[in-house]
């Protein structure tokens, strides 16, 4: 039997340790939820609700004076809190309700005089038709679903066709131009001809290609091409868009000042715990042993919890402000001037780990005066433009779309042009890199952005 003594070094993280990184990496939304959790798990916690939707415009009124409050000769205000009075209501921060495409025809089935069964029919088809305003069955399927006539049904389209929006009702993107077309009383030949044969081509944008197969001037097939553009391709996707919205709250707010950026936490975002002062009074009246452990017990779950949050609520503070001053030409000029930084830069000057900076950003989301973003977008790698100089995606993208909104029209740039342009400038960037960067911006291709 041979007997050895191994000695090997293990991390090993506590419960609290581990409660405590899951607390920092959590976005608003979870931890809101957590702490309701706790509030219920836990008795001795006391959880504070903020009352986010009725009063929403008195909390919004007290911050706006506490603005309001600092010297003004060394603020800088931005628009959104330069707003008259009467603008600072609830009504502007609640969501309205839209009409949808589907109350939109049924409301004007309502007011159409017909035979019963032609309006049982109608709706029966206003339930088939997609968001796109298409109408997904066959005719001669909701015959038989219906058990009603074909030309029974025939005419039922007929009649949804003549609804609004124009083009309604369409099996097929070719059927939806030629109602719309035919709404608009256009009977140019070359128009519907087009409609009938050369969609295909058209959206290739081969246009000299269709003029010398009709034997036309180019000039010809342009101009038919320009009416069947004005036409919309999806006519029901006007409606109901509001409800699709994603209304994102920021987790922080950054306050321009005159010569600095102030960095605050959202408060309508930040929920609010505190222990009870009925359960220290027990332990303070001598209860019996396991009344006094369990309160204990419970009182330790809860002081951690809120120095864990404390906690959490102070690193994203101090990751944001270190993240304003590498980026502060984000701040002062825009998008455009986001810098090359990873997550290691913001660690190092904060003598912390990295994965404490990740952890933090998670989820996380700030708001300015350029708009809401997620912290993890100030994150970003960087492409060379000389020895020691980078340029980050964003900059790129704004001097890819700079040089094709002042190119030829007649003669755009190809992507390959595009990083030939760039290259001179210093910025070594290569084709498929402006392809992609293209594309995420959808802008088409060379091809597709010609004009004859």
């Amino acid at each position: 039997m041979n007997i050895e003594i191994n000695l090997n070094q293990k991390m090993a993280i506590s419960p609290q340790m581990q409660q405590s990184m899951e607390i920092l990496q959590m976005s608003t939304q979870e931890l809101m939820d957590y702490v309701k959790q706790l509030a219920v798990d836990n008795p001795v916690v006391e959880f504070d609700d903020q009352p986010y939707d009725n009063d929403r415009s008195e909390i919004l009124r007290k911050k706006l004076e506490w603005l309001d409050s600092v010297n003004k000769e060394y603020r800088v205000y931005n628009h959104d809190l330069e707003e008259d009075e009467e603008n600072k209501d609830v009504a502007h921060y609640m969501r309205g309700d839209e009409e949808d495409l589907y109350q939109h025809l049924q409301s004007q089935l309502n007011l159409m005089k017909a035979p019963k069964e032609l309006c049982k029919t109608i709706q029966y088809m206003i339930g088939c038709i997609d968001k796109n305003g298409y109408l997904q069955e066959k005719t001669d399927d909701m015959a038989k679903a219906l058990r009603i006539d074909e030309k029974k049904a025939e005419m039922a389209l007929h009649q949804l066709q003549l609804m609004e929006p124009a083009g309604v009702g369409a099996r097929n993107l070719k059927e939806c131009l030629l109602l719309q077309l035919e709404r608009l009383n256009q009977n140019n030949p070359l128009v519907i001809t087009l409609v009938n044969c050369y969609l295909e081509l058209l959206g290739k944008n081969q246009l000299n290609l269709i003029a010398k197969t009709l034997g036309v001037s180019i000039d010809k097939v342009n101009d038919a091409f320009k009416i069947i553009k004005k036409l919309n391709p999806r006519p029901g996707m006007g409606f109901g868009a509001k409800r699709d919205i994603h209304y994102q709250t920021p987790d922080l707010v950054i306050v321009k000042f005159c010569d600095y950026y102030e960095v605050l936490l959202n408060n309508f975002s930040d929920p609010h715990i505190s222990i009870s002062s009925y359960y220290r009074n027990v332990l303070s009246q001598n209860p019996s042993d396991n009344v006094k452990n369990y309160i204990s017990d419970k009182l330790k779950e809860a002081d951690w919890a809120i120095k864990c949050i404390t906690q959490r609520n102070n690193t994203l503070l101090n990751v944001t402000k270190m993240l304003v001053n590498q980026q502060i030409g984000f701040f002062d000029k825009g998008p455009s001037y986001l810098i090359p930084m990873n997550q290691k830069c913001i660690a190092d000057k904060l003598q912390i780990h990295e994965s404490t900076v990740s952890r933090a950003i998670r989820g996380k989301y700030l708001q300015c005066s350029w708009g809401i973003f997620g912290l993890d977008y100030f994150f970003t790698n960087g492409l060379s433009i000389g020895y020691d100089s980078q340029i980050v995606p964003d900059a790129i993208k704004s001097d890819i779309k700079k040089i094709i909104t002042e190119e030829d029209r007649k003669k755009p740039y190809s992507d390959q042009k595009i990083a030939e342009i760039l290259n001179k400038k210093g910025i070594s960037i290569a084709r498929r890199t402006i392809t992609k960067y293209r594309e995420d911006m959808e802008i088409p291709k060379a091809g597709m952005r010609k004009e004859y």
